[in-house]
């Protein structure tokens, strides 16, 4: 192989590389220059931005609720051969029972309408004049949507009632009215008490909290007087361990709400409590049913005892539903005796 000469001569050379120079100098400066005027833009104003973010935070998980309707209706409603199906009178009776057994005031303002989903869904703030929306699902009409003539698809399989599997489905959607008014109180609960402002806190608190720690950490360290790609990645840092705060208190408040909602629905009379046992074991039942109709997707959603298998492994975001039953079948127990502890 022949062997490559260069034709340039030293002085060449080092002309070139003295050219290159300033060159190079020139495209780091017009890079840096936005990139420092962005971080002293946020060095003046880190105060207002941090109030405007985390109102936004808080803002973009209250407006679900502030404006339920129609957003909400048009997410679940049940539209059965291409028509939405007009909440009936029979669902109507039933979620005004529910109220009136609770005590809400009349001046609250609900509107129910039918949905596709498995249990019930609500958002809103009842005491606002926009209201609350309560999603009462199809299936508690009994027989009306588990015809065996009807086509009903799941995770985008049909079930086939006749089959085994699509029996025992068939059977835990099929709930007494004691299960039905357990569902709707605890919608119901879940609204009268606002706690959707509640869940809307962390993520803003989170944000704040990362901010505040991390600049006193900074200066504590003296950070901001060493090199930027020190304070780059102690930002990243403080970053990731504000996102592990934000999961771990937002899961802790879901599992304490979620506890605290079947808590209360259930001491509403022995009738409840009776009714979240049923509730909770159908939902299981219907898990398991599930889980055998999807095949080897069905055993990646749901567990063999008929939990949902939580999507992330550092995170639960519910309670279990087998803990859900035991608590609740706690509360029943302890009403049938009232004397034993």
């Amino acid at each position: 192989m022949g062997s490559v000469q260069s034709t340039s001569t030293p002085g060449e050379l080092l002309a070139d590389f003295s050219l290159s120079r300033p060159r190079s100098s020139a495209v780091a400066a017009l890079m840096a220059g936005p990139l420092w005027r962005a971080a002293a833009f946020i060095q003046r104003h880190r105060t207002g931005l941090l109030v405007s973010s985390c109102t936004g935070l808080f803002g973009a998980q209250v407006s679900y609720h502030l404006f339920p309707d129609p957003v909400v209706q048009w997410l679940y409603q049940y539209w059965p051969q291409g028509q939405p199906a007009p909440l009936s009178l029979e669902l109507q009776s039933l979620f005004q029972e529910v109220l009136q057994d609770m005590g809400v005031p009349s001046g609250r303002h609900y509107k129910a309408f039918t949905t596709f989903t498995f249990q019930p869904v609500s958002a809103g703030f009842p005491r606002l004049p926009a209201g609350a929306v309560v999603g009462i699902p199809a299936i508690f009409l009994g027989g009306t949507v588990t015809d065996t003539d009807q086509s009903v698809v799941v995770h985008g399989q049909r079930v086939e009632w006749q089959s085994p599997a699509g029996a025992r489905l068939r059977d835990a959607l099929t709930l007494s009215r004691d299960a039905h008014k357990f569902a709707l109180a605890r919608e119901v609960v879940y609204l009268e008490s606002s706690a959707a402002a509640l869940q809307a806190l962390p993520a803003p608190a989170c944000l704040a909290g990362t901010w505040v720690l991390g600049v006193g950490a900074k200066q504590a360290l003296g950070l901001y007087g060493g090199p930027m790609n020190l304070r780059a990645a102690f930002n990243l840092v403080a970053a990731v361990a504000g996102f592990v705060a934000y999961a771990f208190s937002t899961d802790s408040l879901t599992h304490a709400l979620e506890a605290w909602l079947d808590h209360r629905t259930a001491s509403l009379s022995v009738a409840y409590a009776r009714g979240g046992v049923e509730f909770y074991e159908k939902v299981l039942s219907g898990n398991l049913a599930l889980r055998s109709l999807l095949g080897r997707r069905g055993e990646k959603l749901y567990t063999p005892s008929g939990n949902v298998v939580p999507r992330h492994w550092f995170r639960i975001k519910h309670l279990p539903y087998t803990a859900r039953r035991d608590s609740v079948l706690q509360m029943w127990r302890l009403a049938l005796n009232p004397g034993r502890s």
